[in-house]
C-alpha cells in the first residue's frame, strides 16, 4: 500500500495558541493542500459547536480531490456531528493507560472505554463513514492495553489505527517497535501522530515507517499544540531526497509557508529546515568561494527545487559594541536619502533613519520617517518582498492627522491612503507606496536590523 499523508493543520493547527481559522480560510488550505497532493486533510472537530460543524461542512463541501476527515470523542452526538457535516472519514479518539483513565474517563474501567468505543465505531459504519480509530497516548500505554483497544477498534469495523505519540516522548526506536508489533500483530493499516516535544518527531515518522506506517500525519510547518507535530514541508522533502517519493510539487512550499504565516501569525525561525531564512544561506568566506564555483559542495539540493533562491553574504558584520548588555542607551537618528536601500530612490521629501543596527547595533528592527511639505508627487519606490512583517503609517500635519495623500500598492491591489492611515504588510507580500499630495510623515517599521537583507531578490 502506498504511503499517505493526512495533513491536520485546519484541526490541529487550531491547537497552537491564539490560531482560529475563518472557514474560508480553511478553504484556501484545503485548495493548496490538494494542489500540493496530500491524500488526507483533517478540517476540523465539528462536535465542539454548532459553529464549528457549520466551518467543517462548508470545507468538506469545496474539497476537489482529497479525502477529509473530522475528529470526534467516541460518543453518539459527536458522530452524528461528523456525519452532518459530510466528512469521508471519522477520526474517533480515545486512552486507556491509568493516567487517561483517572483524568479524562472519571475512573472507568478498560472494558468500559472499549464498549464505549465499540459502540462509536459501529454507529459510524452504519452511517457510511470511513473510521480512523485514534488510541490517544499510545506512547504512555503498554502493549496489552493498546493491542487490547486496537483490537477491539478493529473488530468493530475500524478501517485503520492510529497510535498518537500525544505528548511527544518516543524516540525513533521506541516507535520503530510500536508501530512493527501493531502492524504485525493488530492487523490493520497503521497511522501515526506523532508530537514534537523532544524535537523527535519527524525522526520518528522516519521509524514509523520504516517499521511499515500507512498514514503519517503532519501539518504545514508543524503547527499544533505544544510544539506542534510533523512538519509537511520538511517531511515532503526528505521523503524525495531519501526514499525517492516523487509525489509532491515541492517548489510549491513557499506558498504553503506563506499562506500559514498570514493566518495564523507564526513565523519560523530563522535556522528553520527548508523554509528558515537561513536555510540556503552562505556566509563564511571559505564556503561563499566554495559555492560560487559549485553549489552542491554546500547543498543537498538546489534551493530551487523547493522554490527558493540561493543567498551569498561575501562580507562579515563590523564588530561593533557589545550587544548583550542591557544598559540604557539613546541612540542618534541621522537623516539618509533612501537610495542606500534596493528598489527605492531618494524620493520627495525629508528622510530619516531612526532605528536600525547603526543607530543601535542590538535592534531587532528598522524604522524609518519620511516628512513631506507639499512636495511633487513622484514615484519614488519599486514594489519588493521582505521576509518579515513591516509596518506604513501615515500622520498628516493636523492635529487629528489627516492632511496627507499617498498611494500604497499590495500584490495587485493599489489604493489611494489618507492619514491618518496604518497598513500591516505581511511577510512575503509584494509592496510598494509613494507620495500624492499634503504635508505630514510617512513612517515605516520593519521588522529586521538591516533593511536590505530583509529584502526576498
Amino acid at each position: 500500500m502506498r504511503l499517505k499523508i493526512l495533513d491536520s493543520t485546519l484541526r490541529e493547527g487550531e491547537q497552537q495558541s491564539g490560531v482560529r481559522f475563518h472557514s474560508q480560510d480553511k478553504i484556501h488550505l484545503l485548495r493548496l493542500l490538494e494542489e500540493f497532493q496530500v491524500d488526507i486533510v483533517e478540517v476540523g472537530h465539528p462536535g465542539i459547536s454548532a459553529e464549528d460543524e457549520q466551518v467543517c461542512k462548508e470545507v468538506a463541501s469545496a474539497s476537489r480531490r482529497a479525502e477529509t476527515l473530522m475528529h470526534a470523542r467516541a460518543i453518539s452526538e459527536e458522530v452524528q456531528a461528523v456525519h452532518r457535516a459530510g466528512a469521508d472519514w471519522i477520526g474517533i479518539w480515545a486512552s486507556i493507560n491509568p493516567i487517561s483513565l483517572t483524568a479524562k474517563f472519571g475512573d472507568k474501567s478498560p472494558a468500559q472505554i472499549k464498549d464505549r468505543v465499540a459502540y462509536a465505531i459501529e454507529e459510524a459504519k452504519k452511517l457510511g463513514l470511513q473510521v480512523r480509530f485514534t488510541i490517544e497516548d499510545a506512547s504512555r500505554t503498554s502493549w496489552e492495553d493498546l493491542f487490547y483497544l486496537g483490537k477491539a477498534a478493529v473488530g468493530a469495523g475500524a478501517d485503520r489505527i492510529s497510535l498518537a505519540d500525544t505528548i511527544g516522548i518516543w524516540t525513533p526506536n521506541e516507535c520503530g517497535e510500536t508501530v512493527k508489533r501493531a502492524v504485525e500483530e493488530i492487523h490493520s493499516d497503521i497511522e501515526v501522530h506523532l508530537h514534537n516535544d523532544l524535537g523527535l518527531a519527524t525522526a520518528n515518522a522516519l521509524a514509523a515507517i520504516d517499521a511499515g506506517a500507512s498514514v503519517i500525519d503532519t501539518s504545514i510547518l508543524g503547527i499544533g499544540e505544544r510544539t506542534g507535530i510533523v512538519d509537511l514541508l520538511q517531511l515532503a522533502v526528505i521523503l524525495k531526497e531519501k526514499i525517492g517519493f516523487q509525489h509532491f510539487p515541492l517548489e510549491r512550499i513557499p506558498e504553503l509557508s506563506h499562506a500559514v504565516q498570514w493566518t495564523t501569525g507564526f513565523r519560523p525561525d530563522h535556522l528553520r529546515p527548508i523554509v528558515g531564512k537561513n536555510a540556503f544561506t552562505h556566509t563564511s568566506r571559505y564556503h561563499v568561494q566554495a559555492v560560487q564555483k559549485e553549489a552542491h559542495t554546500y547543498e543537498m539540493f538546489p534551493p530551487e527545487q523547493v522554490g527558493r533562491k540561493r543567498k551569498v553574504i561575501g562580507e562579515r558584520p563590523q564588530l561593533d559594541s557589545p550587544v548583550l548588555s542591557t544598559a540604557l542607551r539613546v541612540g542618534s537618528p541621522f537623516e539618509k536619502g533612501a537610495s542606500e536601500l534596493k528598489y527605492h530612490r531618494n524620493g520627495p521629501g525629508t528622510r530619516w533613519v531612526l532605528m536600525d543596527h547603526r543607530v543601535d547595533s542590538r535592534s531587532t528592527l528598522y524604522a524609518i520617517q519620511r516628512t513631506f511639505e507639499d512636495n511633487e508627487p513622484e514615484n519614488h519606490v519599486d514594489r519588493h518582498t521582505h521576509d518579515c512583517d513591516s509596518v506604513f503609517v501615515f500622520w498628516g500635519d493636523r492635529p487629528d492627522g489627516t492632511g496627507l495623500i499617498c498611494c500604497v500598492q499590495m500584490e495587485g491591489e493599489e489604493q489611494v491612503v489618507h492619514s491618518p492611515a496604518s497598513i500591516f504588510i505581511p511577510a512575503g507580500i509584494e509592496h510598494a507606496y509613494y507620495y500624492v499630495s499634503g504635508k505630514g510623515t510617512y513612517t515605516n517599521i520593519v521588522l529586521a536590523p538591516e533593511y536590505n537583507q530583509s529584502l526576498r531578490s
